[in-house]
């Protein structure tokens, strides 16, 4: 009798021992995707728009990619031709020159004001590519891709590999064009990251001097405050068209390169590994238009207290 009880104990606190290790492994979030920023697609015809797929593409024959998200000015300006060509190279599929990869949107001043880029004055233009983006969220939705969405400012999210992702549009607070997406983050924040899941913030204004002039430091210091209470993995923004790592308030923002060769050198994106506790970005030059790439040294690695 003493010894079925000592076997019906150690078989107890196996299996306890089993459910806490389960429980452990599932907070262990592990993916990887893709961040590009500033494509500014043009009228046909095409010249280096295509250069971007061709390298992610390529790349995902060397490594798992979970998907792709970009951070903003997708287009120029708004034309049919243009959202065309866009839709040809960015919306998922299997032809050579089109992205084989969910891709997650964000807008940028450019998106929401073609004709000038500040939407502040100007948003001639606006309701052609904002019905694209309308479109492309709600069928997002309905492949349940995104968790939740603010309608106004088209600010979402969505969950991958154990991270929770928040694409703010062009920024966080922002009314250039809609309601505040402030209060939405917080509540969206409450909702999927209060037990310890590692987030990610995505928009296109980022914390460099320049950015000032569109992103005012209250709505800085607000957003900062409230991801302060949470765990951040990753910070990413476009805009300001080259890649560096820029410091707000002990925050790492991670600043995404434009899609073309210019004044700074060849066009870049970044890659982000999230893997445990830790997290990793790379920024990949793309070099040509057959999908050559090189890792720029070094990387940026951090550590994400996930336990938090």
């Amino acid at each position: 009798m003493l010894t079925k009880m000592i076997i019906v104990t150690l078989l107890f606190f196996c299996l306890f021992a089993l459910n806490g290790y389960a429980a452990e492994y599932k907070k262990q979030a592990e993916c990887r995707v893709v961040i590009a920023a500033d494509l500014h697609f043009d009228m046909p015809p095409e010249t280096d728009q295509f250069h971007h797929v061709l390298a992610i593409n390529a790349l995902g024959d060397t490594m798992r990619i979970d998907g792709v998200i970009l951070a903003g000015d997708l287009f120029d300006k708004s034309d049919p031709r243009i959202l065309d060509l866009y839709r040809q190279r960015w919306e998922r599929g299997p032809a050579y020159k089109q992205i084989h990869y969910d891709v997650y949107p964000c807008f940028g001043n450019h998106d929401v004001s073609p004709g000038s880029g500040r939407p502040d004055t100007d948003r001639l233009g606006m309701e052609f590519n904002l019905h694209y983006l309308d479109s492309t969220l709600l069928d997002m939705k309905s492949r349940k891709q995104i968790v939740n969405r603010h309608a106004s400012s088209r600010s979402y999210s969505f969950n991958l590999g154990g991270a929770h992702f928040i694409c703010a549009q062009l920024c966080a607070g922002d009314t250039s064009y809609c309601e505040s997406n402030m209060e939405w983050i917080a509540d969206d924040l409450r909702r999927y990251a209060s037990d310890g899941t590692p987030v990610v913030f995505i928009q296109h204004y980022g914390f460099d001097k320049w950015a000032l002039e569109w992103w005012g430091e209250e709505s800085r210091e607000r957003l900062v405050d409230m991801l302060g209470n949470y765990n951040l993995a990753a910070f990413f923004v476009g805009h300001t068209h080259e890649s560096s790592v820029q410091e707000y308030k002990g925050i790492r923002v991670c600043q995404v390169n434009n899609a073309w060769n210019d004044d700074d050198g060849p066009a870049s994106f970044a890659v982000l590994h999230i893997k445990g506790k830790n997290v990793t970005v790379d920024t990949y030059e793309v070099l040509d238009d057959k999908g050559t790439t090189r890792l720029v040294k070094p990387s940026l690695c951090m550590k994400v207290p996930i336990n938090k």
